[in-house]
């Protein structure tokens, strides 16, 4: 719900039934998809669902940590159809943001933009200034408090690379 709320397209699918097959192919048609996130959470077992020929390797889940384990260990091209192409990638445990100025991370937050204008000062990166619309929007619950808190982190974690 949050990913919604933030303007993004969400779809709800499992890999164990096909009925959400016809809405994945409308969104992966025409594009080249990568398939990218943290190990274990299904993206070799949707490459499985979507092109039936993979057979990428995947795994049970694991009772301890209650999510799959890591069994991808190179990335895979694969041709869909209708110039549709599906890159499956092994899972990460962390990501790492680079190549973006600190300062243009809120553009990264499509939930921000309709608050931006609304602050005091149009240099606003909506840290630690006054009279913040974005963070009057957290407090008020427009803004999910989870992606705010992940914006400030990346934006921490963008100024300690600019200084090396």
């Amino acid at each position: 719900e949050i990913y919604r709320k933030a303007g993004y397209r969400v779809l709800e699918i499992s890999t164990r039934n096909k009925e959400s097959l016809p809405e994945i192919m409308e969104v992966l048609r025409g594009k080249t998809t990568v398939l990218s996130g943290p190990s274990g959470v299904g993206k070799s077992s949707l490459t499985n669902l979507i092109h039936p020929d993979a057979h990428m390797e995947t795994g049970e889940l694991s009772r301890k940590i209650e999510r799959g384990k890591n069994t991808t260990r190179h990335s895979e091209f694969f041709y869909m159809d209708d110039n549709s192409y599906v890159l499956d990638t092994p899972g990460f445990t962390s990501l790492y943001v680079m190549d973006i100025e600190p300062e243009r991370l809120m553009y990264y937050f499509p939930e921000f933009e309709q608050y931006r204008s609304a602050c005091r000062f149009h240099t606003c990166v909506h840290i630690g200034e006054k009279d913040c619309a974005v963070k009057r929007a957290v407090q008020e619950g427009s803004i999910a408090r989870e992606r705010y808190e992940s914006y400030v982190m990346l934006y921490q974690e963008l100024k300690e690379q600019k200084r090396y």
